[in-house]
């Protein structure tokens, strides 16, 4: 996969197909044809280069490959695609024929398809169903299917079974072996593929990066000049950073291959009703598994037909407790199954069944409706495999630099070359021609690697490494590194409530029953006790019989060892406060069934037959997180009845009550509840008159939620974590922006806010209200309800809610009407995402639309929560940080193991600490090239060069040993409100770096113009320097011009870096350029490394990082005494000429150079580049877009975008959002529909 740019040329001249359409993983696909001649022609390139094209097109860029050797065509003719996905990563796929297929992640089992079994494929418009087919053209995209529909003319993904109406599955009994056979030729196998990859295989894909290619390149050149001793370094490091490379990838393999199932043996049940056990990874969507009584685990993802199951789910959503699962109801023929609203029926493949409980049939069955990559875990494993990449923009950024200088070294060749050419003129053997000619190549190619410095993308990799090591310390774990740089850069942070903001479990603070009144309107009764052993009260019964609590024989199930009542903890502690029992037995009339029995543990007082005193729960109505309520129908046999049971959300379940049964000041208390922070459960109950065995289990939902009876209130608090408050008020203090995204009530999500902080006691917060035609803001204190709990109509205003003190202005918003404003006012949008501190119950999937519309706004979001419903939004936020160890939540960037959300302090801090450290390794770098460039540049123009040790110490001893030490610096103790530097092409940046460069340039010529100056050794004979020489002839003196011999001590290119004529006789004649630009540089690489170690406000000072100052202060001892003092051994080693003791005088010139040289690159980088060009740009208004992006400048886009006139509301209601970041919108004809919410 690759990366592409924006804009390409046939991107805006041609029409661009979308797959996926409406989906958050839409593609953009281009279709190709492939040519002949194009094909043979590109081909004879690549053997004609040696194989180098191949490297490039085949490995690193296979979309060249393609565009190279194919035509553009349509989506019907095309045999290969380049897709294009939302974060503009680059995949190519090819086309294959069904029915010559020959390509499969793992070969089906021998056997498995039956020679004589057709080909189909999914009839169009009805769902579930196969026809046969001649021909199949399909193409797999990241372990995804995509098949060609004739219908459509498009590709479509390929699902199993998708949603279908309620009643098909009644339908399905089973497949034949034909049948089964069809469909794994269609599907493939059960099973989620991942490959280890030998060891060989890895080292030569992970070899053949940019990064090493280029690393070969510059180990042979140096080899060849010969540099051997940095050439051996460089390679030893490189071969040690490519074996630690393979080891982790390899160790990313296997971790990643176990988390997949293990096959085994099943039984399903076939069309003729016989059952069989096949392998499991030969299942196919339509197979009928069979449930064994002792659980197992599941390898697919399968509605349950019949019976009851108890499952553990941890590895999914990372909840310890198990859970109830229930047989599908199909009395509804209206309605339509769907998978993400029906995950109570579900089966999910990677969790296990700890018990069954078989149907009316004997049997506990389940259908299978997806395999393989298709399953839940598939999709996990998906995730993790191909990691939604966020914005790298400094990676970019940093190949715009390395072009910048790419280019400044085609400069240095074309110089070095016009300079080199008179030593070709010169030669006159051919044993001297040839020589010339390899040296003017070898010095040519070196200023490549003099310029871009081979170790550049390593060294960036520096500060990222070591925050990942600080983090791992801290119990914070990252499966992705690079995004450790954009946590530096996050400005919004949004929580989850429940598990992250507060504790994890429950507290039952009190119960408030409603009674009927002699005036025959209910009233809550306070202080009096519930006497739970009174089956007589609907509130009892109730509290005791409407729950989804199982429980788990441990005779059957060999894996479970904990509490035997499993369930939610909400209805666990409910329960639990009743001190009834719940059992398992047969009920007599009810047939060979055991059913769940709840009845009261002390003998009911007055009552003749104890016996009586229990109610069967018969028929569940499971949780749906869009009704926020479940039911349970129970047959009570004390009054020998059917009665019908609801429970959850009050301001779901007061509206489906008799207004007369419910209290006047029910609406008033559970704002008054709510506003206090706890969790309030509504409870209600009715008989169902005239109903008995045969027909209760066909009563639908909607004709048993009718005309219910409100018994009471049940209040639950959920405390918030200790450390929440401080973590909040830290984010605040540094203008990061807080929200919250919660399931819960609005006014418990509104009284939490308030409690943590992320509502402010200075902030006025207004609930969002309205319909398809108006929307209110109305203050919290004003809203108001009507007695059926509906509320009441709100007026149009048109007053601007924000106006005046806006910034004191924030909003709540449920997400029904996050729904309505996105369909009908979504020019209001803007506003929403502006001033929105709470989103209230919002479902897992709002949750991710409000993290991408944030994204979109242009906030760098990170998402913390406890990874039970928010794994879509922890992955798609930049910096998505789960509280919990699941495998579901193991696919967000950051994992912490303790449960404390001050992990997003500790993940922002490092997340600034490496930001700082990159933008300062990188300026070190490019800086240290540039220098090194120049030294080499001038050296050129007088027919010389650095010395192989002197090139060793620049590059091994100090730049990589400082570029290590800077990284170890530690974060800032606490987040600060500064802007952190963003780009590195900003001004500030851009500025910084050719200022510094030109301080550079200046310092290496003064340097270079002193040295000639230097008198040469008085013992030898007397010879002065040419520019002595001309001062004499210009004062007329009688001194005899010397003979100026550039062959002497300084190592020149025609000897090809001898350290013969290093030694040479000093008498022979003088050179110091060579001593005074390296002496100068050493110390102007250290200096650089304080300069850009940028301490406060996002790491410490500079002189906290003790390795950093010792080891630089040791170089800058040992720079000083090659300046100012090298002995004769010392100057013989590092083979350079330094001028003779007898003018140390001269020496201290260099030295006050870059004394002088330092004092204005600290002067430059602190006053004129921090103080006055950062601050200016800081409170400019004109050149904002010069200065690195900030939340202000966010949010100010965001004022600007809601008063446009595309934002205003259209003719009827819209498709979807208007407001959307570029990045995920195909184009525009297409962009409400892709934002549009599936709910």
């Amino acid at each position: 996969m690759w990366r592409r740019r924006k804009s390409s040329v046939y991107e805006t001249h041609r029409p661009r197909e979308v797959l996926n359409k409406n989906e958050d993983d839409w593609m953009y696909a281009d279709p190709y044809a492939t040519v002949l001649f194009k094909k043979i022609l590109c081909w004879i390139l690549i053997v004609a280069s040696v194989g180098i094209l191949a490297v490039v097109l085949l490995i690193w860029r296979r979309d060249w490959y393609v565009k190279l050797t194919c035509r553009r065509t349509t989506v019907e003719h095309a045999n290969v695609f380049i897709l294009q996905d939302a974060c503009e990563e680059l995949t190519v796929s090819y086309v294959y024929n069904m029915a010559n297929r020959e390509k499969y992640y793992r070969k089906p089992p021998q056997g498995s398809i039956l020679s004589n079994a057709p080909l189909i494929a999914p009839i169009n418009g009805r769902k579930g169903e196969f026809e046969e087919v001649k021909v199949l053209t399909y193409f797999d995209c990241k372990r995804v299917r995509y098949i060609w529909n004739t219908d459509t003319n498009a590709y479509e993904k390929l699902l199993g079974i998708p949603d279908v109406p309620m009643d098909y599955f009644d339908e399905q009994k089973g497949l034949d072996d034909i049948q089964r056979s069809e469909r794994l030729r269609l599907f493939g196998l059960n099973a989620i593929v991942i490959k280890i990859d030998p060891l060989v295989k890895i080292l030569i894909k992970e070899g053949l990066t940019p990064f090493y290619a280029f690393q070969v390149f510059s180990i042979i050149l140096w080899y060849c000049e010969p540099y051997t001793v940095y050439a051996s370094v460089i390679l030893g490091i490189s071969l040690l950073s490519l074996a630690s490379q393979v080891f982790e990838t390899r160790r990313q393999q296997v971790a990643l291959h176990k988390r997949v199932q293990d096959f085994d043996l099943v039984t399903i049940m076939k069309k003729n009703g016989e059952t069989a056990s096949v392998k499991s990874e030969t299942l196919v969507p339509g197979d009928i598994v069979i449930i064994p009584k002792t659980g197992c685990k599941v390898v697919c993802d399968a509605v349950l037909l019949s019976g009851h199951c108890i499952v553990n789910e941890a590895s999914l959503t990372g909840e310890s407790i198990p859970v109830s699962k229930v047989a599908l109801a199909s009395s509804d023929k209206e309605q339509y199954f769907k998978a993400r609203s029906s995950t109570r029926h579900i089966l999910f493949c990677g969790t296990k069944v700890l018990q069954s409980r078989a149907g009316t049939d004997g049997y506990t069955k389940a259908c299978v409706i997806r395999t393989g990559f298709m399953t839940s875990k598939g999709e996990l494993i998906r995730s993790i495999m191909y990691f939604r990449q966020v914005d790298f923009q400094f990676q970019n950024q940093t190949f715009w630099y390395i072009a910048v200088l790419g280019f400044i070294a085609l400069i240095g060749m074309i110089y070095s070359i016009i300079v080199e050419l008179p030593r070709l003129y010169t030669a006159v053997t051919p044993e001297e021609i040839t020589a010339a000619r390899r040296e003017i190549a070898i010095r040519t190619l070196d200023v490549i690697t003099i310029v871009v410095p081979p170790a550049l993308p390593a060294a960036l990799t520096v500060g990222i490494i070591f925050s990942q090591w600080r983090l791992k310390k801290k119990q914070i774990f990252c499966i992705s590194p690079r995004i450790i740089n954009m946590c530096g850069l996050v400005n919004l942070v949004c929580f989850d409530k429940t598990g992250t903001l507060t504790e994890d479990g429950l507290d039952l603070h009190s119960i408030l029953p409603a009674e009927a009144t002699e005036t025959g309107r209910s009233r809550f009764i306070e202080k009096q006790a519930t006497q739970f052993t009174d089956i007589d009260k609907p509130l009892v019964r109730s509290m005791t019989a409407c729950h989804s609590l199982s429980i788990i024989d441990k005779d059957d199930s060999l894996d479970y060892h904990g509490d035997p009542i499993v369930g939610d903890p909400l209805d666990l502690i409910m329960f639990n406060h009743t001190h009834w029992k719940l059992s398992e037995s047969e009920v007599a009339g009810f047939g060979k069934i055991l059913y769940r029995v709840v009845s009261p543990t002390i003998a009911t007082i007055g009552r003749k037959f104890q016996e009586q005193a229990m109610i069967v729960l018969y028929k569940e109505y499971p949780f749906e997180s869009t009704m926020r309520r479940m039911g349970m129908i129970g047959y009570n046999t004390a009054e020998r009845r059917f009665e019908f049971y609801a429970k959850g959300a009050a301001e779901k379940i007061i509206p489906l009550c008799n207004p007369d049964t419910v209290p006047a000041d029910a609406l008033s208390r559970l704002e008054g509840f709510s506003s206090q922070g706890f969790r309030v459960i509504a409870l209600a109950w009715r008989v169902l008159d005239g109903m008995d065995i045969n027909n209760v289990g066909k009563l639908t939902r909607g004709v048993a939620e009718h005309d219910l009876r409100f018994v009471g209130f049940i209040v639950f608090e959920n405390r918030i974590k200790s450390d929440t408050p401080s973590t909040i008020s830290e984010l605040e203090k540094a203008n990061i922006r807080t929200v919250m995204l919660t399931g819960d009530n609005m006014h418990t999500a509104i009284a939490v806010a308030g409690k943590c902080g992320i509502v402010r006691a200075s902030e006025t917060l207004s609930i969002v209200q309205g319909d398809e035609k108006f929307i209110n803001y109305i203050p919290v204190e004003q809203v108001t309800s009507d007695k059926n709990g509906s509320h009441k109509e709100a007026k149009h205003s048109d007053m601007d809610p924000f106006g005046g003190s806006g910034e004191h202005q924030v909003l709540a918003v449920s997400g029904e009407m996050l729904e309505i404003v996105k369909t009908y006012h979504s020019h209001l949008l803007p506003q929403i995402m502006l001033r929105t501190a709470v989103f209230a119950r919002v479902s897992p999937l709002e949750k991710q639309y409000v993290v991408e519309q944030f994204q979109g706004a242009g906030y760098q979001v990170g998402m913390c929560g406890d990874g039970a419903n928010d794994c879509g939004a922890l992955r798609a936020a930049h910096a998505g940080i789960s509280l919990s160890d699941s495998e579901a939540a193991a696919a967000a960037p950051f994992t912490s193991t303790n449960p404390s959300i001050h992990c997003v302090v500790r993940v922002l801090r490092e997340g600034r600490c490496a930001l700082v450290t990159f933008f300062g390794i990188f300026f070190l770098m490019a800086t240290y090239s540039m220098c090194q460039f120049i030294s080499v540049v001038l050296l050129y123009w007088i027919e010389q060069t650095l010395t192989d040790m002197e090139f060793l110490y620049e590059d091994l001893f100090e730049l990589t040993v400082l570029a290590i030490v800077i990284g170890c610096a530690l974060p800032y103790n606490r987040l600060t409100a500064d802007s952190v530097p963003s780009s590195l092409k900003s001004f500030p940046s851009l500025f910084s770096l050719i200022g510094h460069v030109l301080l550079l340039l200046a310092a290496q010529i003064v340097a270079f113009k002193v040295a000639p100056l230097v008198p040469c050794n008085p013992n030898g004979t007397t010879i002065v320097c040419p520019q002595v020489k001309a001062d004499a002839a210009s004062d007329a003196t009688t001194t005899p011009a010397p003979v100026l011999n550039l062959t002497a001590l300084a190592v020149n290119l025609t000897s090809g870096n001898s350290t013969d004529n290093a030694t040479a006789p000093a008498e022979v004649g003088c050179s110091y350029e060579g001593y005074a630009v390296w002496t100068v540089g050493i110390l102007q690489i250290v200096v650089l490394s304080f300069i850009f170690a940028r301490g406060p406000p996002f790491r410490r000072p500079f002189w906290r990082n003790y390795l950093h100052v010792i080891l630089a202060v040791g170089m800058v001892v040992f720079d000083l005494v090659c300046m100012l003092g090298p002995d004769r051994n010392l100057a013989y080693g590092i083979q350079m000429d330094a001028p003779p003791p007898e003018y140390i005088g001269y020496r201290f010139i260099f030295l006050a150079i870059v004394i002088i040289w330092a004092i204005l690159a600290a002067a430059f980088e602190m006053l004129i580049v921090e103080r006055l060009v950062v601050r200016w740009l800081d409170r400019s208004t004109r050149f904002k877009k010069w200065r690195s992006r900030r939340r202000a400048d966010v949010e100010e886009e965001l004022r600007l975008k809601a008063d446009r006139a595309e934002y205003r509301p259209k003719d009827g209601p819209a498709n979807g959002v208007t407001f959307q970041n570029k990045a995920f919108v195909p184009d525009e004809s297409s962009t409400a529909n892709l934002t549009r919410l599936d709910r």
